[in-house]
């Protein structure tokens, strides 16, 4: 039975193995936000951002204690003169608690802000090793196409040659490009295979399936001039707004740290059995307590606590202002990389790329007119290829620099 069932488990396995899967791009940037483990920390950070509001909020342990005086030799807790129960809490005043568990309101917003952060950032990185994969996807293509072209090409010249229009040379040179091409298609599968494990990576799964990949390169060009473009990313920053409420944290840290200065209280309560008092007969009284803290005998402590919260709240405003400067100029770069991409995107879209299919056409019939060679022939396809290929990689380009675009108010790092 427990062969059968390592039998049944290894055919499962590889028939999973063996199955592919289409992919469009929404269904792997919703994955991503399932199973990436970049997400899945956010999400657990903001979770213990809401343990530590709790924390904040946490009331010091009231004490409780027995006290017993005048205890016999026979350690008779029952005959001793003495006998206290006593409660007390200490209590803090002057809105304490309450600056506390502000404080961590803002660390819980900084962590839910940052959680969209990080779901942008990883849909953008997800997109990116998506149009890799179609990248090569789209190399792949080109090369098989141009391999078919090769072999009906070679079928020719196997026919002139033994024809006696064509000499064996051009045969062996038309089988070494195609040759050729099926090696640099080896390589470009390769890269295919890295590109789709890169992406599963973000997607946070490994189920051992192969993914077709159901989207294709298309782009649409952008609307919208720098200043709207650069406002609306600069308003949408969820790295500002997180740089923005550090700077009200840490002025509540400040605050906490000046009310340092000022003392708790201690309140108590306890139940006292006393030896009778002759002529009173009274055994049993009731006891107060007020007590409070006396930290003007430690002020330098807090002294030194007030100057590193207005060190740490002036590091916030400095990087608060720093970090505007820079995403202002990397959402200007980043739009300016975009202009320049879709102006080469558009050099394809009106000429190049007719251009160069009319002349493979006319190639081959020349060719076939014996009005060109082989050689001016092979320079007419490859260079039908690399335009293909160039126009693959001008909407890459686009694509992915519009990505960069997009993300580029989420981070202040160069």
């Amino acid at each position: 039975m427990y062969k059968q069932i390592l039998v049944f488990l290894l055919f499962v396995s590889l028939a999973v193995h063996g199955q592919t899967k289409k992919l469009t791009l929404s269904e792997a940037i919703e994955t991503a936000k399932k199973n990436n483990p970049q997400i899945l920390t956010a999400e657990k950070e903001k979770l213990a951002a809401e343990g530590r509001i709790l924390q904040a909020g946490r009331i010091p342990n009231a004490e409780f204690s027995i006290e017993s005086n005048e205890i016999p030799t026979n350690f008779s807790i029952g005959n001793s003169g003495e006998l206290d129960f006593n409660f007390s809490q200490t209590l803090e005043l002057f809105g304490k608690r309450s600056t506390r568990i502000q404080s961590a309101e803002y660390e819980k917003q900084i962590t839910e802000i940052n959680l969209e952060r990080i779901g942008k950032i990883i849909t953008a990185q997800v997109k990116t090793a998506y149009y890799q994969s179609l990248l090569s996807v789209e190399t792949i293509k080109s090369i098989e196409q141009i391999i078919t072209l090769l072999n009906d090409f070679l079928v020719q010249v196997k026919d002139k040659y033994q024809a006696g229009t064509s000499s064996y040379l051009d045969v062996i040179r038309a089988k070494v490009e195609a040759t050729r091409l099926k090696n640099e298609l080896y390589d470009v599968n390769k890269q295919f295979q890295q590109n789709i494990g890169t992406l599963k990576i973000l997607l946070g799964v490994e189920n051992g399936l192969s993914y077709e990949l159901s989207d294709s390169l298309n782009y649409n060009f952008i609307d919208g001039s720098l200043d709207s473009i650069l406002t609306s990313l600069i308003g949408k920053s969820n790295f500002i707004k997180m740089n923005g409420l550090r700077i009200e944290r840490d002025k509540l840290f400040l605050s906490l740290a000046e009310k340092g200065s000022l003392p708790d209280f201690n309140f108590g309560a306890s139940f006292q059995n006393r030896q009778p008092i002759p002529g009173k007969g009274f055994d049993k009284f009731i006891g107060l307590k007020l007590g409070m803290s006396l930290p003007m005998f430690y002020s330098s402590g807090v002294r030194g606590d007030i100057q590193e919260s207005q060190a740490l709240l002036d590091i916030s405003s400095i990087q608060y202002e720093a970090t505007q400067k820079i995403i202002t100029q990397r959402i200007i770069s980043s739009f300016k990389s975009l202009s320049y991409a879709e102006e080469q995107l558009r050099v394809f879209d009106k000429s190049l790329l007719h251009d160069v299919e009319d002349e493979l056409r006319a190639g081959i019939t020349a060719y076939q007119n014996n009005q060109i060679d082989v050689l001016n022939l092979f320079d007419i396809y490859r260079t039908y290829r690399s335009t293909k290929l160039e126009y693959a990689r001008a909407i890459f380009n686009c694509l992915t620099a519009r990505n960069d675009l997009e993300i580029s108010n989420e981070s202040a790092n160069e």
